[in-house]
């Protein structure tokens, strides 16, 4: 068998060695492809990897031989499903991996906003605190989460996890989602209320035809002007323009986002370098832990396979 890994850069770094998937035959390994560059690739491989590299039509045609293709993430939108079942490819995820990454993530994104422990933490190193008259002072506004409402988009296992964290602040949960899950003390609504009522509002959804720029003009501006806005799960789910509106026009408060909706974003993005918005790079999935959870089922997947056998297909 030989498996070529098209995009292995953000997955396999310095503490996880791809090595370990030489025991299922030739591994062909590539931190970055393109397909621009699609014909300087071998093109008799029986499995692909990828992570963030495409996969339809274009790949279908070059690899002929190719009969499964393994997205090393939970979201597959890379991979042109439907043209993979027509050739008779097999396409496998890995579920699940990041829950409490992501979920970490958003929450360190809410204190830092609500503690500024950075800010503060230069200004002692700056000698601030040294010199200053008194034994305490603040450089922003410090705020308490304890008795506030979060309001939860896409109740899934990040979200649900997300919710247990902030529980255990003190803050209040309701959520939209696709159904009414009747989960113990927390609330169901619809998004009009979600949007009216929360202080915090955390995206944990899908990005599909019925999610794409969710989050618009009508939506913002119902938003309380001292709320907060996390997106830590897909770029698309914002209308970027009506955010920037939004947060220069101090309809709320600040957007704390892991995610754009172009990836990288071009260097003068609306929403970089606006004040009250707080981005990173795409982070919260990538703690080690998460990412040694990808390579296990990565090998369950690949095992099952040779032995004839599918896991986590979604096709």
């Amino acid at each position: 068998m030989k498996i070529l890994i098209l995009d292995g850069y953000t997955l396999f770094q310095e503490d996880i060695a791809w090595t370990s998937l030489n025991s299922f035959g030739d591994i062909v390994f590539h931190e970055r492809t393109s397909r621009e560059n699609l014909s300087s690739l071998d093109k008799d491989v029986d499995v692909l990897i990828t992570n963030k590299a495409l996969v339809g039509n274009p790949e279908l045609e070059y690899f002929k031989q190719l009969k499964l293709v393994v997205v090393s993430a939970t979201g597959y939108n890379c991979v042109d499903i439907k043209a993979c079942t027509a050739a008779g490819v097999t396409v496998c995820n890995v579920p699940a991996y990041g829950t409490f990454s992501v979920a970490q993530h958003a929450l360190s994104m809410l204190l830092h906003y609500s503690n500024q422990v950075a800010v503060h933490d230069q200004s002692v190193r700056n000698g601030d605190w040294s010199s200053h008259k008194d034994w305490t002072y603040t450089l922003t506004p410090i705020r308490e989460w304890h008795g506030k409402t979060l309001g939860i988009i896409g109740m899934g296992s990040i979200g649900s996890c997300f919710a247990n964290m902030a529980e255990s602040l003190g803050m209040q949960i309701i959520y939209h989602h696709t159904r009414d899950l009747h989960l113990p003390n927390r609330r169901f609504v619809d998004l009009d209320t979600l949007a009216k009522s929360a202080d915090v509002i955390s995206l944990h959804c899908p990005l599909n035809e019925g999610t794409d720029k969710l989050i618009n003009d009508r939506f913002l501006s119902h938003m309380k002007s001292d709320s907060v806005l996390i997106n830590t799960s897909r770029g698309g789910l914002i209308d970027t323009i009506a955010l920037r509106k939004a947060l220069m026009e101090k309809t709320i408060a600040a957007a704390l986002l892991d995610v754009l909706e172009k990836e990288p974003p071009p260097a003068d993005h609306p929403l970089i370098g606006l004040p009250n918005a707080i981005i990173t790079p795409h982070i919260a999935w990538i703690s080690l832990e998460a990412r040694k959870r990808i390579f296990t089922t990565i090998l369950e997947i690949l095992e099952k396979y040779k032995l004839g056998a599918l896991m986590n297909q979604v096709n």
